[in-house]
């Protein structure tokens, strides 16, 4: 069975089995969130039991991994979490793994939780180990299973680029300077107009950046191409030919937004990088975007979004790169207003103009995701009135959920994000 399908390999104990297994869930410790952020959806998944040298499987991934999918799990011990299905009615169970692993994964010695044992040197994998670790198991009539993901191209937000909430300057020139070109290309290219180029969207996490990014893609109509990590994975000089075959791929299409998510992953200081995957695919980068952007008439966008601009290596920030910056804040009181009507336009809810703006004053220091967050949560306490037949959510079900759910954004993110943007003279949006 050929298979272009990357895998990965997630450490349980004998306590923690039954949980990942009755939740459809995976988890490791937040600190460890990075190295899980190479899973995509549709990639193959296997559980390793460590106290009883067992690997479970087959599962598939049914989105990247995130924190706190499920933030009780495990008693909120392993917040960072993917969730997976199980492929057929229950899972599969290799014993002695250690010893079957070793013959094509690496493995290191470690006491976990009170016991010796052996577990991997790193939890995702190329499709080379994927087709290893399924010979494994019994996967004959779940083959169809295990194809590539198609990757979710042209499936954007409902809304608009004019219906996200504030941040009227930095749609204004998005519109001005990348739409208007689009919507116009003859005119542009008469008067020189560069088409495309590219963009950087720094901010605090939650305000809307990946959003700005998708509604770019879906107001000029262009394919919508995501640059994730797991391009890394592999021999060495595969990273750098995926890298040269998806630019490949880009110049073929007639309109294109190329997004890169968290961009430090990518566009890291060259002096702090410690991996010898990185130090080889920054120049390809670098080289790759340089001929991309020289070509003024082509309609390609690159869009770069990021939390720590600080870690963003300048060459990537000089004229003809990614030139275009904007810093996006944390809502003012009128986008807070607009996002928890945007919230609840489609939801049962109570909610006079006057109490949306009381809660707009109380949710300041908020983010656009904390504020989307708690009005799901006074949903779910709306519900849980569902046989009084009062379940429409109301004021007092938001300023409850208020009191239990803080600002995601600490002092030292805000502090660290606003020392680089006035070093570069960046107003907030």
């Amino acid at each position: 069975m050929q298979l272009e399908v990357p895998c990965f390999l997630m450490i349980c104990s004998q306590l923690t089995e039954k949980e990942c297994i009755e939740k459809n869930l995976f988890g490791d410790y937040e600190n460890r969130f990075f190295a899980l952020k190479s899973i995509n959806k549709g990639d193959v998944g296997f559980l390793l039991n460590v106290s009883q040298n067992k690997l479970l499987g087959i599962f598939i991934a049914e989105g990247p991994a995130k924190l706190n999918i499920e933030p009780k799990a495990w008693n909120g011990k392993f917040a960072a979490q993917v969730k997976v299905k199980l492929v057929g009615n229950k899972p599969q169970e290799i014993f002695k793994a250690s010893e079957k692993l070793e013959k094509f994964i690496k493995l290191k010695e470690k006491k976990k939780e009170g016991y010796p044992t052996k577990i991997p040197y790193q939890n995702t994998y190329g499709p080379e180990i994927t087709e290893k670790l399924l010979s494994l198991f019994e996967v004959t009539k779940f083959s169809k299973v295990f194809q590539p993901y198609p990757k979710e191209i042209g499936i954007f937000p409902e809304i608009n680029l004019e219906d996200v909430a504030g941040l009227d300057e930095v749609k204004n020139f998005i519109y001005q300077r990348i739409i208007a070109p689009f919507e116009d290309e003859e005119k542009a290219y008469s008067l020189g107009l560069r088409i495309g180029g590219g963009m950087l969207l720094f901010g605090l996490p939650g305000t809307g950046k990946t959003l700005i990014a998708m509604t770019i893609a879906k107001s000029i109509q262009a394919k919508f191409i995501d640059i994730s990590p797991s391009i890394i994975i592999g021999y060495p000089g595969e990273a750098e030919k995926r890298l040269e075959n998806i630019f490949r791929t880009i110049e073929k299409e007639p309109r294109a937004v190329v997004f890169l998510d968290e961009a430090e992953w990518i566009l890291c200081k060259r002096e702090v990088q410690t991996s010898s995957v990185m130090q080889r695919i920054t120049p390809v980068l670098l080289a790759q975007l340089s001929q991309l952007f020289k070509q003024r008439t082509k309609s390609i966008i690159v869009i770069a979004t990021t939390n720590k601009p600080e870690m963003i290596d300048t060459a990537f920030l000089r004229p003809g790169r990614f030139d275009k910056i904007f810093y996006i804040g944390l809502p003012d009181k009128k986008a807070r207003e607009k996002i928890i009507k945007i919230q609840t336009q489609k939801r049962f809810h109570k909610l006079t103009n006057n109490e949306i703006e009381d809660l707009s004053q109380k949710l300041e220091g908020y983010s656009g995701a904390d504020i989307e967050n708690i009005i799901e949560e006074s949903a779910f306490l709306a519900f849980t009135r569902r046989k009084e037949d009062n379940s429409a959510i109301s004021k007092k079900d938001v300023d409850k959920i208020i009191e239990q759910i803080k600002p995601s954004v600490t002092f030292d993110e805000r502090q660290k994000v606003e020392k680089w943007a006035k070093e570069r003279g960046i107003k907030s949006i």
